[in-house]
């Protein structure tokens, strides 16, 4: 579930592609991942509906753009993956973490990525 006042960015429409496999694929759309992020307590949801596959490097990339935007300044940061293609692993909540992030699958089908409001990191 995502806020109502909470900008929703649809990652196929942006990229046109089912695999995301680069750290450049997740670069080249870095502006519009920052933009909606309110420096008081930015929220965001990435949708990845007809995303059929997601890479680490890809996801570290994400997660980096992301850890960048959070320690600029920001009081906190809150961000959900809609429909993510594969499941939640360890490897993922490992680099969450290496970005001072925290990652949890929230409820079935998304992801919760948070700043500054730490949750448990549980696998389902």
């Amino acid at each position: 579930m995502t806020d109502r006042n909470m900008a929703t960015i649809k990652i196929y429409d942006l990229l046109r592609k089912r695999a995301l496999v680069t750290r450049e694929s997740a670069r080249a759309i870095k502006d519009l991942l920052v933009a909606p992020l309110d420096p008081n307590g930015g929220a965001l949801a990435l949708d990845f509906s007809g995303i059929e596959a997601v890479t680490p490097s890809f996801v570290d990339e994400i997660i980096t753009v992301l850890g960048e935007a959070a320690s600029v300044g920001r009081k906190g940061l809150r961000v959900v993956f809609l429909n993510p293609p594969t499941r939640l692993s360890g490897k993922f909540l490992a680099i969450a973490r290496r970005h001072g992030l925290h990652m949890v699958e929230s409820l079935p089908g998304t992801w919760t990525i948070t700043k500054d409001a730490p949750a448990a990191e549980t696998l389902p």
